[in-house]
């Protein structure tokens, strides 16, 4: 996209925007990433990250290194808590925080499959702090369906999620099942505002999943019918990738996609996935290679007037932020060697 095409100017964002430049000042950099992974334990990297403003505030949550997940969700609900504070659209804000709520959802779904769900919120490990909606309301909902307190958007997806688990749908189909359910509520949203750029930026988010989705499939090595069926629950039709195209692919070998990713941002995206599962039988960079190419395209807001791009391209940038030094710091904490820790993509 040519930054000096850029049609958004909404006044209203002015001001923010000007707040947004604060913060921005702020966010870390390839060689402040380099830093924090250079420690030689947990300890070391932990203390590194508490050079950097605004860890060092957040991170006072934690009593020992070794709880900093308690404190990334700290910066990350005090940056959702920022951003209300001055955004013009506090429900759009609120919009990129909704995920926290689907992971939330996961955790507790698999849970109650697994007729281990716990009465009181802070026996479970992995739940997120920094929703919209408070995690007591969801357990309430899931363990006593009840579901008085649910957003009516919520309510209709988790009875949907539990007659599927009902039925026996495994825990890996529904965590593609909620993520499909998470992104068409998003992908909605983002349309009502009538703005070329998210509409954009839903294109492209759907088309990531899309190509991530359909690796994971794949990987599973079902049989094509079963594989199609599955396709076509989970394949999102909101991106540039038709998914009548992509779901026709149930049965062919992985290298045959590329064909159809001829001449898109993707190519690389998926090129790289494929070498690394066949070099490591992994896929540990897929995601942050998905966003970077997200933060390729929403970086047009570091060049924005004023709009709701820099918001949005702060919002993003700030998420993959946190979630950089989250693996670092899971890495640390596991005790993984050198080799292994230059796996982890920055």
């Amino acid at each position: 996209m040519n930054y000096l095409e850029i049609s958004s100017k909404d006044s209203r964002y002015v001001y923010p925007t000007g707040r947004i430049r604060g913060l921005e000042k702020y966010l870390l950099e390839d060689t402040d990433f380099a830093r924090i992974k250079e420690g030689k334990n947990l300890e070391e990297s932990f203390q590194t990250l508490l050079r950097f403003y605004p860890y060092s505030e957040s991170m006072k949550i934690c009593s020992f290194p070794e709880e900093f997940e308690k404190g990334l969700e700290e910066e990350w609900r005090r940056t959702h808590y920022e951003l209300l504070s001055f955004a013009p659209e506090p429900e759009l804000v609120n919009l990129f925080w909704i995920e926290q709520d689907f992971h939330n959802l996961k955790v507790m779904l698999k849970l109650y499959l697994q007729k281990k769900l716990p009465q009181e919120v802070d026996k479970i490990d992995y739940l997120s702090t920094s929703g919209v909606l408070s995690p007591e309301v969801l357990l309430k909902a899931i363990a006593k369906q009840d579901f008085f307190f649910l957003p009516s958007f919520l309510k209709d997806i988790l009875e949907e999620a539990l007659s599927l688990a009902e039925r026996g749908l495994s825990s890996r189909e529904l965590d593609l099942f909620l993520d499909k359910l998470y992104f068409i509520r998003f992908y909605s949203e983002l349309e009502r505002y009538g703005d070329s750029f998210l509409k954009k930026l839903g294109e492209i988010m759907a088309d990531v999943l899309n190509i991530k989705n359909f690796i994971r499939i794949k990987l599973w090595r079902r049989e094509r019918e079963e594989e199609r069926r599955i396709l076509e629950e989970v394949i999102i039709d909101k991106g540039s990738l038709e998914k009548k195209v992509i779901v026709e692919f149930a049965g062919e070998s992985l290298e045959t996609f590329l064909g159809i990713l001829k001449g898109t941002d993707y190519i690389s995206l998926f090129q790289k996935a494929l070498e690394e599962w066949k070099e490591k039988n992994s896929l540990f960079t897929l995601d942050s290679l998905a966003q970077e190419l997200i933060l390729n395209f929403t970086r047009i807001g570091f060049y924005v007037t004023f709009g709701r791009e820099p918001l949005i391209n702060y919002i993003m940038h700030k998420k993959v932020e946190i979630k950089k030094i989250r693996s670092i710091l899971r890495a640390k904490k596991l005790f993984l060697s050198p080799s292994q820790m230059e796996e982890i993509s920055l």
